[in-house]
């Protein structure tokens, strides 16, 4: 048995922010905050948006870190009650989309950061519009966010149907003027969505058929976009794949790649993409022993099996000027022991078909000295 559910009303193609007071209309949304980061509020985009949403939008908050904090939550909770806001519009990457939907539910429940991190039952929240401007997280069709206790050292996602943000305008031209290391580090995250897609014990048929689409198409061109950032069929390219692999694992959730990933985020500084990247040749190895059906999901992607796939991985990962070893991340033999319990204990380590336990996570690492 498997099943499907996602809520996200989905308006994709080139242009469409510029169209946002004419698309909440159609979708009765009114009297939005808009949650941005700093840099998409400096180049004057949520400005651009706000000018454009015909007094829909009542106001901007880009006070949002990398990696948002349980305190940015918290400001724009604030902020949304000030304004007597009834949605709000995410624009931006990863983060600023992880705080719109914390502030979403926080604000609706009466919650601040610090409960939704703890744990608190997501059961309701404001309606959220996602707009991303990088092709990675995918954030704009899932029910998660991630954020953080930066003073207690705690980094969690928090989960909830009613986080899944009910309209997503994907403008491919939003992510034309990303410089190659983002491009890069996003990029690779969509493949790793992808790949951890298919291998999840919450995968099905349909997630499977998505999660392979993105992939091939990852492949096809984000080394193009990343050589030329004014490719605009790769931009566009990347930005679709970035979608369709969001929509895999907004079932299956994400597996091994990701579950190493925190801690190399929080403790070494590894941007995300590439923290999950760095195990990610790696995890779809071991999964394959599992999961025979990756060598003919690998076919479907234009390599031989899964190893070809895996080793496209490491290269990929290579000409992208990603890191690969211990040493380019400042991991030491010293800091393993930790790094494999840490993420061994990750939630989504349980959604990874294959089970390797805290000695085969360490021994995967140990192979990037």
């Amino acid at each position: 048995m498997w099943k499907f559910y996602q809520p996200a009303d989905i308006v994709f193609g080139a242009g469409n922010a510029e169209k946002i007071a004419e698309i909440m209309e159609g979708r009765n949304l009114d009297k939005a905050l808009i949650v941005a980061d700093p840099f998409t509020e400096k180049c004057g985009l949520a400005k651009k948006v706000m000018d454009a949403s015909a007094g829909k939008v009542l106001g901007i908050i880009s006070e949002v870190e990398p990696n948002p904090s349980i305190q940015n939550v918290d400001a724009c909770i604030a902020k949304a009650k000030e304004l007597g806001a009834e949605s709000i519009i995410a624009i931006g990457g990863g983060s600023a989309m992880d705080c719109a939907k914390s502030t979403a539910a926080g604000y609706k429940l009466g919650l601040n950061g610090a409960a939704l991190l703890a744990g608190a039952p997501i059961t309701d929240a404001l309606p959220v519009i996602a707009i991303p401007t990088t092709a990675g997280t995918g954030s704009e069709v899932t029910a998660g966010a991630v954020i953080s206790d930066k003073e207690k050292g705690i980094k969690a996602a928090i989960f909830g149907p009613a986080i899944f943000p009910v309209l997503a305008i994907v403008d491919p031209e939003l992510t034309y003027t990303c410089p190659p290391s983002v491009t890069a580090s996003s990029g690779i995250d969509v493949l790793a969505h992808a790949l951890d897609a298919l291998t999840s014990v919450k995968a099905s048929p349909a997630t499977d058929a998505l999660a392979v689409r993105a992939a091939k198409m990852v492949f096809e061109n984000l080394e193009k976009a990343y050589l030329d950032g004014n490719d605009k069929a790769a931009r566009d390219n990347m930005s679709e794949a970035c979608v369709v692999a969001g929509l895999a694992f907004s079932q299956t959730g994400t597996t091994g790649s990701h579950a190493c990933s925190y801690i190399l985020t929080s403790k070494f500084g590894i941007p995300h993409g590439e923290a999950c990247a760095f195990t990610l040749d790696s995890w779809f190895r071991e999964n394959a022993k599992v999961r025979p059906q990756l060598n003919e999901f690998a076919k479907m992607m234009g390599f031989s099996d899964a190893k070809e796939v895996a080793d496209e991985v490491a290269k990929l990962r290579s000409r992208l000027n990603l890191r690969s070893k211990l040493s380019e991340i400042g991991v030491t033999e010293a800091d393993l022991d930790e790094i494999a319990a840490s993420s061994s204990a990750s939630g989504n380590m349980t959604n990874n078909i294959a089970k390797i336990g805290i000695g085969g996570i360490r021994r995967l690492f140990a192979e990037k000295a």
